[in-house]
């Protein structure tokens, strides 16, 4: 039995919550008559008790009803609604394809080239591999005490919440925690377009709003300026997702909105605002434990980097995060374990996922940094190889503030191609030469180039 996380239920006493227990469970359903109305769960709770098929039919139960029980009172992970994109049902990676604009020509330039309708044209493709990265699990236990003093005080609430709300309250705090690392390290390495609010300290909240609004209304238009990759993509105003930090949605709420007598004016279309705790404040210790070497703390300088930024602005399929399925069903894998001699039970919560995020989908930081792009460099600088073989280029780019460090790779030589990782493929009838080209994203005037010697193999 499956349920989802997006059931609700409604009850409101121990009998109501056993009942549905026992009707979910078909060992417990076919022999044992639900509790009535005003009736004490004790002698339910006694055959419960009693019988170890029954008493394991009923943690299990527990277990699996968990997630839909105890969100009445704990936590709830804010960005859930747009951080998943779904299940992984079989496999480990999520392989995301995206086409660029076409080439185009000039038709006069272009007459006498009779042939030019048999070319094969190369769609400009770009690919992204998304791993399997995250396979946790969390553990509670709870022993046949806590069981018997639930049906004896009729406190069948509490037994269910100490049984199973930490390790679903955990896995909702840690999914937050992970994102919003993520999101975090992608500001600093550059790969989110960054745009400076000038004064931002001393200009009002609405000034504030107005620069925001600016850089939404352009993400709307298709331009190669806003994901890494430099694709030409549009994100219209629903397909974007405003997170900001808590002082600046108070000063929006207050000096904004409630002073705007037309508040759809004030208000930053239909991009939706979400909340964060601050950029700044990550819960370092947990983060060592989820993601062990994956993990690397910010420093003084970046923790000072990310405490100037009021807010970023994203498309809605930032988040890359599957879930795999278990037996198809759910994301979630439940268990418990029975110790014959302490009498306690052993729950767990199973979880594999992959969290990235898409090197395609168009976002903006909001800085009150001032951000530049010094020069861009390209290693090796000149190299021979074959047709037929391959080179890998890497590119340094020197950034101040926030800069996007992502550059575009080109090649003078039709015979050669080169992918968004700068990694060039040579043609099997390639002759000459290359120039390879970075250049800047963020600054197309800072550009870096090296020299690719095709070998004649004489």
């Amino acid at each position: 039995m499956a349920i989802s996380a997006k059931n609700t239920l409604n009850v409101s006493s121990s009998a109501e919550l056993l009942s549905y227990i026992i009707n979910q469970t078909p060992i417990l359903s076919e022999n044992i008559d639900l509790p009535v109305q005003g009736q004490s769960i004790q002698p339910i709770g006694k055959i419960i008790i009693n019988n170890q098929r029954y008493r394991n039919a009923f943690i299990n139960t527990v277990n699996l009803i968990g997630l839909t029980v105890i969100k009445r009172n704990t936590y709830k992970n804010p960005w859930e609604s747009f951080t998943n994109k779904g299940n992984l049902d079989y496999g480990q990676q999520i392989r995301e394809l995206i086409l660029d604009l076409c080439n185009v020509y000039d038709y006069n330039e272009e007459f006498e080239n009779k042939d030019n309708f048999m070319k094969t044209e190369v769609p400009n493709v770009f690919n992204y591999i998304h791993e399997l990265n995250y396979q946790k699990y969390y553990h509670t236990t709870t022993s046949l005490a806590q069981l018997n003093m639930a049906f004896q005080n009729d406190d069948l609430f509490t037994f269910v919440e100490q049984a199973v709300q930490m390790l679903y309250t955990s896995y909702e705090y840690d999914k937050y925690i992970v994102n919003k690392y993520m999101l975090c390290c992608r500001m600093l390495d550059g790969t989110m377009t960054p745009y400076q609010i000038l004064n931002y300290d001393t200009i009002t909240p609405r000034q504030r709003t107005s620069e925001i609004k600016n850089v939404s209304n352009l993400m709307t238009f298709m331009k190669p300026y806003y994901n890494p990759a430099g694709v030409h993509r549009a994100t219209p105003f629903e397909n974007q997702l405003l997170i900001v930090n808590t002082k600046f949605q108070a000063d929006f709420s207050t000096d904004v909105l409630a002073t705007s007598y037309n508040m759809s004016e004030a208000d930053i279309d239909s991009a939706k605002m979400v909340l964060i705790d601050g950029f700044d404040e990550h819960d370092t210790n947990r983060l060592q434990k989820l993601l062990k070497s994956a993990y690397v703390e910010f420093t003084s300088d970046e923790i000072s980097k990310l405490k100037n930024i009021p807010a970023c602005l994203i498309s809605d399929d930032f988040f890359m995060n599957y879930f795999y399925s278990f037996d198809n069903t759910s994301n979630t894998k439940e268990t418990v374990w029975a110790n014959p001699t302490t009498l306690e039970d052993n729950h767990f919560l199973h979880i594999w996922a992959v969290f990235s995020t898409s090197p395609f989908a168009n976002s903006v930081v909001y800085t009150k940094d001032t951000p530049g792009i010094t020069s861009v460099s390209v290693s090796p600088s000149s190299v021979t190889s074959s047709p037929g073989q391959s080179v890998n280029f890497n590119a340094t780019v020197v950034a101040t503030g926030m800069a996007n460090k992502a550059v575009t790779w080109s090649s003078s030589n039709d015979k050669v191609t080169i992918d968004i990782n700068g990694k060039a493929q040579i043609a099997a009838d390639a002759t000459g030469s290359a120039t390879i080209t970075a250049t800047s994203i963020y600054d197309n005037t800072k550009k870096g180039t090296a020299t690719l010697t095709i070998s004649s193999g004489q």
